[in-house]
């Protein structure tokens, strides 16, 4: 309630927005220039265990710039996108539209709660083959409820005015027409931005990856117990086999180590019996491993070591659930052709 002594004029509210906050060079300017329009700017990060973003660098971005910033956790819907999504796919399965409709859906849930005026994205018209054509950026807007609402400022005068724009709350002839794929346009505004430290452009979402993509495939066919569990599919060497059991081999310490941090509670450990033997931690999934699973398991660790010709050797074994229960197998010797039909 405005006070009836105080001018009202005085009590103008600022204009606030959400934006889209990845820690790459189109989403830091984006927010800079909205920004420096004098904005209210909160960003939004998605965090997802095997995205593409960085989000310590979307933080410190958002620190450099002086906004705040908030993160938002993906969970199991993301993953029913994914599984069956309503534009289809691109390369691999990356469903780039669904996807993104589903961001920009939560991220207009924020938006309407923090009472702001507006959501801004670094999208760039034609920079990316799905999600940022002219009629699938009309469609993502519309699809997420976002209609007149959502401000591209990188690309915004090859685009129609949004209502922000229309009502004056931003000034249009200060937003930009960048188009294409080319970075140097953007390169060259962070230099005059002054803006030095951003993540440098990657192979996109992992998604896009076949390999990624097939081990994505298997766990949505074959079953996950939740959504942090998919973290395990950017480590290791996979292999399915059977549809009850999958065994993820470490390829090196860091995935050994990160194989163990996120196994699930009813995965099976297993490493070499011997400590003063070098291999790879690998870990099962699935409800109690029959004698014969374990030791084909056994083999897949044998046979990605050092050992691979050696006799067969013994392997330790044990439910996470349970890491005093320790149990011993013998690794079978598996054909090539086995382990081959058994790679995802």
């Amino acid at each position: 309630m405005i006070h009836p002594n105080v001018d009202q004029t005085s009590q103008k509210k600022q204009v606030k927005a959400v934006g889209m906050i990845s820690g790459g060079l189109d989403s830091t300017l984006a927010a800079k220039i909205i920004k420096d329009l004098g904005v209210d700017v909160h960003g939004v990060y998605f965090a997802m265990p095997w995205g593409c973003c960085d989000k310590a660098m979307a933080s410190e971005a958002a620190k450099r710039i002086g906004i705040k910033f908030i993160v938002l956790q993906l969970d199991e819907r993301y993953l029913e996108i994914i599984r069956n999504p309503k534009h289809g796919y691109g390369t691999a399965m990356n469903p780039c539209i669904d996807c993104r409709v589903y961001m920009l859906s939560r991220a207009a849930q924020y938006m309407k709660h923090i009472g702001a005026n507006f959501l801004f994205t670094g999208e760039v018209l034609g920079q990316r083959p799905m999600s940022q054509k002219r009629h699938s950026m009309k469609w993502i807007e519309k699809e997420s409820g976002l209609e007149g609402r959502l401000l591209r400022p990188l690309c915004a005068q090859l685009l129609e005015p949004t209502i922000p724009e229309s009502q004056g709350l931003i000034d249009r002839n200060k937003l930009l027409k960048m188009t294409g794929r080319s970075r140097k346009p953007q390169i060259q505004l962070a230099e005059d931005l002054n803006i030095t430290e951003y993540n440098q452009p990657a192979g996109g979402c992992r998604l896009t990856d076949p390999g990624f993509s097939n081990r994505m495939q298997d766990t949505l066919t074959h079953g996950y117990r939740n959504f942090r569990e998919t973290i395990a599919l950017q480590w290791g060497r996979h292999f399915r086999i059977n549809d009850d059991f999958k065994a993820i081999v470490g390829r090196d310490q860091y995935e050994n180590e990160s194989l163990l941090r996120y196994a699930h509670r009813d995965d099976t450990i297993m490493l070499f019996a011997d400590k003063d033997k070098m291999g790879a931690t690998l870990l099962l999934k699935g409800y109690g491993p029959s004698k014969e699973i374990l030791s084909t398991a056994a083999g897949l660790i044998q046979q990605f070591s050092r050992y691979k010709d050696a006799a067969p050797m013994e392997v330790n074994y044990w439910p996470v659930s349970d890491p005093g229960n320790v149990q011993c197998a013998t690794a079978r010797k598996l054909e090539a052709l086995e382990v081959q039909r058994m790679y995802i």
